[in-house]
């Protein structure tokens, strides 16, 4: 007579938007902080603009969740391979301790804050949860969507690659108040940042922003440059 609820909870519990919602990396991170049966010690850091958290190939030690503040991660200095900020999760992206990183992370915000933890109490306790592996499955996914969306990003011609660029960035990292489809863009990430990251030499990301501008796409408020969503995402439909 148990089995039919028992089936309907295992169906709830795996369906894809469950674990996905249940096991976000928000969640693992509240998680951290309230397990009071077997509690981990982190600690608070703090970096300053242009230090690095995690240096390419450099083996990965310590797990960090950004408080505040942005970081980029680079391929061999040259390449932006992504941004990451409050909430997101650094050197979680495999299980091995003698994993080296793929990637360097540098700050370019004016500070960025983060809780560490040592690695392995961290893969220690999601061998020890029945569902632990989810947090790390979530954030895989999430990891590999992000892949996927930036090589997207580089297959179209440069103008549309920039406007795309600057939609993706203010989507996943913009403040302000959206509702009135003038978004200030994130000031930490410039013109040199941004043609590292659209792989486009730096004098075509200048042109191509400098024809947003004429066309009122891009407006320059307060010495901030801000977006005008609904011009922007009608230009690139």
């Amino acid at each position: 007579m148990m089995k039919a609820p028992q089936t309907g909870e295992m169906q709830f519990l795996y369906n894809s938007d469950v674990v996905n919602e249940e096991f976000n990396e928000y969640k693992f991170y509240y998680f951290l902080q309230k397990d009071m049966l077997y509690p981990l010690q982190g600690t608070i850091k703090q970096f300053k603009k242009h230090e690095f958290l995690i240096n390419e190939k450099d083996s990965i030690n310590e797990i960090y969740f950004i408080q505040s503040g942005y970081v980029m991660a680079m391929k061999r200095s040259s390449q932006v391979i992504d941004f990451y900020t409050k909430s997101d999760i650094l050197g979680f992206d495999g299980l091995l301790l003698s994993e080296l990183a793929e990637h360097s992370f540098e700050v370019i915000s004016d500070e960025v804050t983060i809780m560490k933890y040592k690695k392995i109490d961290i893969i220690e306790k999601i061998l020890n949860l029945q569902e632990g592996y989810f947090y790390h499955y979530v954030h895989m996914q999430n990891q590999v969507k992000r892949l996927l969306e930036k090589e997207e990003l580089l297959r179209l011609p440069s103008e549309k690659r920039i406007g795309f660029a600057l939609l993706q960035i203010i989507k996943r990292y913009g403040e302000g108040n959206r509702r009135s489809g003038i978004v200030p863009f994130p000031k930490h990430i410039n013109k040199g940042i941004l043609a590292k990251y659209t792989n486009l030499n730096p004098n075509t990301v200048t042109n191509v922003l400098q024809k947003f501008q004429e066309e009122s796409i891009i407006q320059t408020i307060q010495r901030t440059m801000h977006i005008n969503l609904t011009k922007l995402q009608s230009k690139l439909a």
